[in-house]
């Protein structure tokens, strides 16, 4: 029996090590069939549920590294667990089971091993999967990035005008005004005449 229990809890703690949400329910009251139907709608998101004496999911959850406290569970335990990216949609199937059947309440539980109460999971429940929540950033970020653009190129524009309207004040070189640095050449008349040639009779 003692190799038994230790069977049972190798495999719960290999089970929650690989979950990326572990959420324990009191599944009392439930139906054979509502157990059957819950099963089946958290399989279809990549979950899974089981039923387990709650003295041996505490020592494997422990054993996995998560301090699982469930007080007032003297029996069993329903747990459901999801794989990555999942733990949304089987936190919203969990929660609309039980708002449907009065059953299954989610008491507590870890999301990428975050201990978190029975209403923040119930407020977990209500965002938007993670692939969605996804496209929803990257559309944020690609709106800020198109407004950011745009109020550049607005204060590009504004410093060349700026800047032309300045070199427009300024008017340039004066025409007709040589450079700095080059001697003026002299005018035509008044340049040296050749000297006159002497007599011939000097």
């Amino acid at each position: 029996m003692r190799a038994e229990k230790q069977f049972v809890i190798d495999q719960l703690k290999a089970t929650i090590a690989a979950a990326s949400a572990v959420i324990f329910t009191d599944y009392s009251g439930t139906s054979a069939e509502q157990m059957r139907v819950l099963r089946q709608a958290l399989y279809e998101r990549n979950g899974r549920y089981l039923v387990v004496k709650n003295r041996l999911f505490v020592r494997a959850a422990e054993a996995a590294g998560l301090e699982a406290e469930l007080p007032g569970f003297a029996g069993q335990v329903g747990v459901a667990f999801s794989d990555e990216d999942a733990s949304i949609p089987v936190l919203k199937a969990l929660v609309d089971f039980h708002k449907e059947k009065e059953t299954v309440g989610v008491l507590g539980g870890f999301v990428n091993q975050r201990s978190y109460t029975g209403a923040q999971l119930r407020a977990l429940s209500m965002l938007p999967p993670k692939p969605v929540m996804r496209a929803q950033m990257l559309g944020m970020l690609q709106t800020g990035l198109r407004g950011l653009v745009t109020v550049l190129a607005g204060r590009l524009r504004g410093l060349l005008y700026v800047i032309n309207a300045y070199i427009d004040k300024q008017g340039g070189v004066p025409a007709g005004e040589a450079p700095a640095g080059e001697p003026d050449s002299p005018a035509p008349d008044q340049q040296s005449e050749p000297p006159a040639e002497a007599n011939a009779s000097d």
